[in-house]
Order: C-alpha cells, then sequence, then structure tokens
C-alpha cells in the first residue's frame, strides 16, 4: 500500500499539467463521464460494503487492524478520483484535483509508512 499510493502521488505532483490534458482527453470521449461516474458510485458501494464488513469484524473480534484502515482511505480516495473528475472535467479543475489528491497519496503513503513500521 505504501508503494502504490506513493505511485499514485508522483504523476500527480511532478506531471499534474500533462496528466489532467490526458485526463480530460478521455473524459471527452462518448460516455467517459457516465462510465466514471458508474465507477465511482460502484467504488463507493464497495467501500461501504467494506466498511460494514470491518465493523463486524471488529465488533465480533474486538481487533482493530491498521492494514484495513488504509486500505479503506485508499480505497476513498480512488472513488472520490473517479467522481471528482466526472463532476469537474475542466483542464483548471483537473489540475488543481491532481496536485490535491497528490498530496493526499503522498500524505497516505507517508502515514502509511510511520503507522505500519510501529507493528
Amino acid at each position: 500500500m505504501i508503494i502504490t499510493a506513493a505511485l499514485a502521488a508522483l504523476p500527480r505532483l511532478l506531471l499534474a499539467n500533462r496528466l489532467a490534458e490526458l485526463q480530460q482527453a478521455k473524459l471527452q470521449k462518448k460516455n467517459s463521464i457516465l462510465r466514471s461516474k458508474k465507477m465511482s458510485l460502484l467504488l463507493l458501494a464497495g467501500i461501504v460494503f467494506s466498511g460494514v464488513g470491518y465493523y463486524l469484524y471488529y465488533l465480533f473480534w474486538h481487533s482493530h487492524e491498521l492494514l484495513l484502515d488504509v486500505a479503506i482511505v485508499y480505497s476513498v480516495l480512488v472513488a472520490a478520483e473517479f467522481f471528482f473528475q466526472a463532476r469537474f472535467p475542466s483542464l483548471d479543475s483537473l489540475i488543481f484535483q491532481n496536485r490535491l489528491l497528490g498530496i493526499l497519496y503522498l500524505g497516505l503513503s507517508i502515514g502509511s509508512f510511520v503507522l505500519l513500521r510501529r507493528l
């Protein structure tokens, strides 16, 4: 998870403008925005389902798994990325989204490293 989040952060921070241009071109294709909205809703449903499962796991075994928390946060970031790209497909907003998500992914990567190192 640490490496995955870092790999997601680097292009968004280092190549935000170029990545936004590519995303905008992809979103201009027919049905691409509708597909992105459906993907974000599907991911959100998966996150809710896994959150309920995690709650039941905690309820029965009284155990708190830090790795599951990190995975849920990563999934929320991915779902938010799909949703906001489909909702705000202009070039300026995509550049802003890339920079913001790059910072969040990098923070998740660093936070995961620090927290999981304690285990």
